[in-house]
């Protein structure tokens, strides 16, 4: 090897970091990354999302990491705002890589991790579809409260036990509100067996896909996916489970295929989509219409809409045992305004402000989504007057704002009280303002209106039957979120009371 060829060789090198550190200053300022794997050797994979809250302390709230692909990290709200409400056809695009896909079976597939005129005619049909099934009225409420009752059937009979873990008595509820909306049916309780299955695949790549180095690298490294170990276990061990729900969704769409009317008024969301099918194909216009495509918008609907408030739920359980005195109020508010023989309707939300307290604060402690799925910018911009080029990557880390002290002060401490006035009636309006676990702009959950009935008559039904302590001997659950795409809690046994 002459000296012509290493001068070269180094001449290259030096380039290489010359245009590397010059692409890096066109960003907004972050910690300095290396060439090749960019701040990877400083990412701290466990709780990721705490990392980013100590990195907005020292750069402020607009940032950038390389993973090793820029990543401009948002963690103010009114950065937020400016992005996705402001400038949301700007910031509406999707980063793809084979861990945003993992969820979907065709390119550009279903709701949440599409984009442009696929994601928008989906989006916009999937709306319009869950408003004319009751999504936010009260024909939604009745579906809700029947699915409710079931689950109080089951909980009785779980009250009898000295201690009992109420997962899955809340994940069956949630999960099948969600299924009768799109499917038109439900699990029973002692015939859940398939549901099970799909929960714990669901769980299973939920935490792994945030704890497993190989993820990681396959996130940064996208052809990785192809090595024998690393493409294995960040990636195809995770896409087995993920098929599993999908092979179900295609056979309920094959299922409602032989029995559909088409001519008739539908009552899920499958054979509606399949009666818009059948309208595109006479006029010859599919669109971006299909039944793979129903079967990817079914995923995100059914993930989505399931895992969130199923888990928040969960919470709620276990925050109001290891917090008794909050039990207490809240249950004497129910009490004093819908009593214990009536069903709660959300026209009894206005009167039940304490409620709503606690409703807010669940969502704010559990703080459920630790990563936002990212955003792409669709051309330069700049958010706080810092320049964003076209086609870079954007995280909106909602979960920092709900952790933001300088609004909920003590942020780790479980206190509804802070989203009200002195009053005890009237709501805090920056605490209220601060609080967006659903996202903000284009993007923003289109469940919202669903999860937050669900949230609110679930746990005023669970409050009017039963009392959650802690069982005789049993210890105080443990409150450390277990970290994931979903931060769950840990497996807890409470007792269950029957309140008389």
């Amino acid at each position: 090897m002459g000296p012509s060829f290493l001068l070269v060789f180094f001449a290259c090198i030096a380039y290489y970091i010359y245009r590397f550190y010059k692409k890096v200053a066109k960003y907004p300022p972050g910690p300095r990354p290396l060439p090749l794997i960019g701040n990877i050797h400083q990412l701290e994979l466990s709780n990721t999302h705490k990392w980013f809250e100590k990195l907005s302390q020292v750069y402020g709230p607009v940032f950038t990491v390389f993973l090793p692909r820029p990543t401009v990290i948002i963690t103010g709200l009114p950065e937020m705002k400016e992005a996705l409400i402001k400038k949301g056809d700007i910031f509406a695009g999707r980063a793809q890589s084979p861990v945003e896909g993992l969820f979907q079976t065709m390119d550009n597939g279903g709701v949440i991790f599409a984009e442009k005129e696929p994601w928008k005619e989906q989006r916009r049909f999937a709306m319009h579809t869950l408003r004319n099934f009751g999504m936010g009225r009260n024909c939604m409420e009745e579906k809700i409260l029947n699915v409710v009752s079931t689950m109080v059937a089951q909980v009785n009979e779980l009250a009898k036990e000295p201690a009992t873990d109420m997962n899955w008595p809340i994940q069956l509820c949630v999960g099948n509100i969600i299924n009768e909306l799109l499917l038109d049916y439900h699990f029973e309780a002692d015939d859940c067996a398939k549901f099970v299955e799909f929960k714990n695949n669901l769980e299973r790549v939920f935490h792994l896909t945030r704890n497993r180095t190989s993820v990681l690298l396959v996130q940064a490294y996208p052809w990785f996916i192809n090595l024998p170990i690393v493409g294995h276990y960040g990636y195809w061990d995770l896409r087995k489970d993920v098929l599993v729900i999908l092979d179900f969704l295609r056979d309920e769409i094959n299922a409602n295929k032989k029995t559909i009317d088409y001519n008739a008024e539908q009552t899920c969301f499958v054979n509606a989509y399949l009666q818009e099918m059948k309208k595109k194909e006479e006029k010859g216009d599919m669109g971006s219409f299909s039944e793979l495509q129903l079967a990817n918008v079914l995923m995100d609907f059914w993930v989505a809409g399931m895992e969130t408030t199923a888990t928040t739920l969960r919470w709620a359980v276990i925050l109001l045992a290891a917090h008794p005195d909050i039990q207490t109020k809240l249950q004497a508010e129910i009490d004093a305004v819908i009593g214990k023989d009536r069903l709660p309707s959300m026209s009894d939300k206005p009167n039940l402000p304490y409620t709503s307290a606690v409703v807010m604060e669940l969502q704010r402690k559990s703080n459920i989504v630790t990563l936002n799925v990212p955003h792409k910018t669709t051309q330069d911009t700049d958010i706080g007057g810092l320049f964003i080029p076209k086609d870079c990557t954007i995280l909106p880390q909602v979960s920092t704002v709900l952790d933001n002290p300088d609004v909920y002060v003590n942020p780790e401490r479980f206190d509804p009280e802070r989203f009200l006035e002195a009053d005890g009636k009237t709501f805090n309006k920056t605490a209220v303002d601060y609080l967006v676990p659903f996202s903000l702009g284009k993007r923003q959950c289109a469940g919202e209106s669903l999860a937050r009935m669900e949230l609110f008559l679930i746990l005023v039904v669970l409050m009017q039957h039963y009392s959650f302590v802690v069982p005789e001997n049993g210890s105080l659950p443990d409150l450390t979120p277990i970290y994931g795409i979903t931060q769950v809690p840990h497996a807890y046994e409470c007792k269950v009371q029957l309140r008389s």
